[in-house]
């Protein structure tokens, strides 16, 4: 059989990719166990059948053009693999970043990025890839999934988690190091009247946090795609933080997809690609709750700002996407 190109993803869901993959004619493929969410020993666990069921895809589908998304390491052991066998080409999309060092220090790691192409997601990316892979990559931001206006069947969620319609703040957490996640519990206990709502899954967050969250955050567990979108659609503000830098922040794909405005982490990376828009805060609890407290009182000023930049930087991901293409002769 003679497929369309493939994209491999070795989570549950990606924005990102859902966004970027009809552009580059890849169906998408997901390799994603509920249990593998309980421990790391249970994520490397989960790399064995993976990495069987990844070859098996690409085996049945026989594409001549791979994107898989970097890391885990492994799962670009699995398409160079097939590449090898096959002589298809494959695109590594770096959404984490390219340089990410704990993935790199795997073997053949920078081998095989070099043997393919390298996709990395901002322009800040690409000085660190050019001096640490000696590659020149492509610069291809998040793409921004089409608008959803809120629905007649959003109040049913919004009820069942106690929630009121803009009154709420919404944070698309992972629990990870790099999200400053205690600041934001300090700045909810701040500001009792608002409601937090945090979204994935909830065994990543340490059990003596979870029982001793205030009473306003909520937390939601991992969301399928349609109620995701309904709590973020419905939203006073969106809360984006990251503490590194060099980060394309998924949430504000969100927050610009919507029109909610958003209370991001002040960074050089996130000054360049979301300019004067947001709402910067530092990483501390005080910051962090004078920016949500700003963002719900003047929330009608601040969507207006999130439509503009949506507008901005969707002309830049289909000018990115376009020389992309055409750099890879599609």
């Amino acid at each position: 059989m003679s497929a369309k190109n493939v994209f491999i993803v070795w989570k549950e869901y990606q924005r990102r990719v859902e966004v970027m993959a009809p552009y580059l004619g890849a169906e998408c493929f997901y390799f994603h166990h509920a249990w593998e969410e309980r421990s790391k020993f249970f994520k490397l666990l989960s790399y064995i059948p993976k990495t069987f069921n990844t070859l098996k895809c690409l085996l049945r589908n026989k594409p001549s053009l791979v994107f898989v998304q970097y890391p885990p390491t492994t799962a670009l052991y699995a398409v160079a693999l097939y590449a090898w066998i096959s002589g298809a080409k494959y695109v590594s999309d770096c959404h984490m970043g390219v340089t990410n060092a704990r993935w790199l220090k795997l073997p053949l790691a920078r081998t095989l990025l070099k043997g393919g192409g390298v996709i990395v997601h901002n322009e800040h990316l690409v000085e660190q890839a050019e001096a640490d892979l000696q590659i020149k990559p492509f610069v291809l931001r998040d793409g921004i999934t089409k608008k959803r206006s809120p629905k007649s069947g959003d109040n049913a969620l919004l009820k069942n988690l106690e929630l009121t319609a803009k009154n709420y703040v919404i944070f698309p957490c992972s629990f990870s190091d790099d999200e400053p996640i205690q600041e934001v519990i300090d700045a909810a206990q701040a500001l009792p009247e608002i409601r937090f709502v945090m979204t994935w899954h909830v065994e990543k967050l340490a059990k003596h946090i979870r029982d001793s969250l205030p009473p306003n955050i909520k937390l939601t567990g991992f969301l399928k795609a349609e109620d995701f979108n309904c709590l973020f659609t419905n939203a006073g503000a969106a809360l984006v933080l990251t503490k590194h830098e060099n980060v394309q922040l998924s949430g504000m794909q969100e927050a610009m997809a919507f029109g909610i405005p958003a209370v991001v982490s002040d960074l050089r990376t996130t000054r360049f690609l979301y300019r004067n828009y947001p709402v910067y805060v530092d990483n501390t609890a005080a910051s962090i709750a004078h920016g949500v407290r700003f963002a719900i009182q003047n929330r009608m000023g601040l969507e207006r700002q999130m439509e503009q930049l949506r507008l901005e930087s969707e002309k830049e991901f289909f000018d990115q996407v376009t020389s992309l293409k055409f750099a890879l002769g599609m």
